[in-house]
């Protein structure tokens, strides 16, 4: 496979992933997933192991901020390993604690790294970046 068409690959896996995301498509988000993937946000002590488990915290989250997006910024790929920076913003719904009050704005940078094996999702690390 060329780089190009490497490229190509990873940025339609971007591109589904946060539309999905966005969408708040909730079954076209899990099945980019493989049953198994693994996901760590370690500056909030966050891990799964299981497409449905992350999937159910994705839609708790989803609550938590119900107008959320994620802006992509920039796709750095190498061989089946995707970084994408992201801007995250949305309006807390004052259900999670860490969170802000009701009504206020919930506004972060995001690293991603997604880890591929056949076509999906199998890891899954965020970096969570300032405000």
């Amino acid at each position: 496979m060329s780089d190009t068409t490497h490229r190509t690959d990873a940025h339609a896996v971007v591109e589904a992933w946060a539309s999905a995301y966005n969408d708040q498509d909730f079954d076209r988000f899990g099945a980019l997933y493989a049953d198994g993937v693994s996901y760590t946000c370690g500056a909030f002590g966050l891990a799964f192991t299981g497409r449905d488990a992350f999937v159910a915290h994705v839609k708790e989250y989803a609550g938590a901020v119900p107008d959320r997006k994620m802006t992509v910024r920039r796709v750095i790929t190498d061989g089946d390993v995707i970084a994408v920076e992201f801007a995250f913003a949305g309006t807390s719904s004052g259900a999670h604690p860490a969170l802000p009050p009701k009504g206020e704005p919930v506004r972060t940078a995001f690293c991603t790294v997604l880890e591929l094996h056949d076509g999906k999702i199998a890891c899954q690390s965020d970096y969570v970046g300032g405000q």
